[in-house]
């Protein structure tokens, strides 16, 4: 009974993630800047990035701008969170604070966070190259068709066992991540003491972690599908215009913003519920204490 209502629990959080996005669309707008930050680092990667000749120099410079793209997402989520709390403390959602507070009071904290999330990231990237079957030999000239393709993973190659191992670690490492924020933004904890919260609550409540991370992976999954069908179209010879496969980038946006913001809101709901859980005695399951709702009740964060 106690798993099944766990799973039930995470089920909740997922489901509540949507409820907020209906109400308070706001949300994917600093996530949606990131994937611009994103999108460029890709495709600047892919066009323009040329190893410099000594490896270490080459290394480091790669993984700035991996680290440039682990900043902005959790400064991106940061925003989101500061939403929340706003809503939590009975105010009306201000974009000028909620940005004031991210740079005023986490920036420097979050700057750790997604310093150790790059040097994740980089090695899985490096682990994905060197086992690739496929090696690029030419650089690939820009347009609109090969943009879509490399932003929809086409260049991922035939399906492995170890990169999909590769891919489901590094989504549980962006969610740890994702957890640790909430301490920053709500409890003013320091980097490390964040992750040491993250732990904690995944040990506490493991069932309601590993439901949203498997729902929010189904999620993405599913928008997915028309890229894959596109991409399966092309190559097999069918032609599209330019103007639809800009069509397809952005709609590669709106699945990679609604990914993230769904796996941050998701692990923000379940930390927010801990917190509720830890305040009312912090014994027996997580459903023993009402699930807070961000509009039905106010519950004030620490802060």
């Amino acid at each position: 009974m106690g798993i099944f209502s766990s799973i039930g629990e995470g089920w909740k959080l997922f489901r509540d993630s949507f409820r907020v996005l209906i109400k308070k669309p706001i949300f994917l707008l600093p996530i949606s800047i990131s994937w611009i930050v994103f999108a460029g680092v890709i495709l600047y990667l892919r066009y323009y990035f040329v190893f410099p000749p000594s490896p270490l120099l080459g290394l480091g410079y790669f993984y700035l701008l991996i680290f440039l793209v682990t900043l902005t997402i959790c400064l991106a989520n940061i925003m989101m969170l500061e939403f929340m709390q706003q809503i939590e403390s009975g105010e009306r959602i201000s974009l000028p604070k909620a940005l004031k507070e991210t740079i005023s009071l986490d920036f420097l904290k979050v700057i750790p966070v997604a310093a150790i999330w790059a040097v994740i990231w980089t090695i899985i990237i490096l682990i994905r190259a060197a086992t690739s079957k496929e090696k690029d030999k030419n650089r690939a000239e820009p347009s609109v068709r090969d943009a879509a393709r490399v932003l929809g993973g086409a260049d991922a190659g035939p399906f492995s066992w170890l990169k999909l191992g590769l891919s489901m670690f590094e989504k549980l490492v962006r969610m740890v991540v994702f957890l640790t924020l909430p301490a920053i933004a709500w409890e003013n904890k320091g980097p490390f003491s964040s992750f040491g919260q993250a732990f904690k609550i995944i040990k506490k409540h493991p069932l309601q972690f590993i439901t949203t991370y498997t729902l929010t992976g189904f999620a993405a999954l599913i928008m997915a599908l028309p890229v894959f069908v596109v991409l399966l179209l092309d190559k097999h010879g069918v032609a599209f215009s330019a103007t639809f496969w800009a069509i397809v980038i952005l709609y590669e946006c709106i699945i990679w913003t609604l990914s993230v913001y769904l796996e941050q809101m998701s692990v923000a709901l379940l930390y927010l519920w801990h917190l509720k859980w830890v305040k009312n005695g912090g014994e027996g399951d997580l459903s023993s204490v009402a699930k807070p709702d961000l509009f039905d009740n106010v519950y004030e964060l620490k802060g």
